[in-house]
């Protein structure tokens, strides 16, 4: 048998971020995603809101209290799914804003 010899690879440099540097980059993406957190909760709770006057509209739609529902069949045309979707969105809002740390406490530590 012979022995193949094998070609040379060039070595890659590698660029090392500074502490600082890192932890500056860390901080920025730890705001963004607050900001962002932020402003899906501002949304999701007007949905929920939005969810709960369609679940009652439906419920008034079957005790014949309202015109009828503008979804007639399916999974949507039920009252109880669009209540549940209310809850669900509210919870889910009140859980994430609780998880929260303020924006401004995050841009505060990123300058110091």
């Amino acid at each position: 048998m012979r022995a193949e010899v094998l070609p040379q690879v060039p070595a890659r440099t590698v660029i090392v971020l500074s502490d600082t540097r890192l932890q500056l980059m860390l901080k920025r993406a730890v705001a963004t995603s607050a900001e962002a957190a932020d402003v899906m909760v501002a949304l999701i709770t007007p949905s929920a809101l939005i969810a709960l006057v369609m679940g009652l509209w439906r419920l008034t739609a079957d005790l014949g209290w309202t015109q009828t529902f503008p979804i007639s069949s399916g999974f949507f045309s039920h009252w109880q799914v669009w209540i549940a979707l209310a809850i669900g969105l509210k919870f889910g809002a009140s859980a994430l804003a609780a998880k929260l740390i303020p924006a401004e406490e995050i841009a505060k530590a990123g300058r110091q």
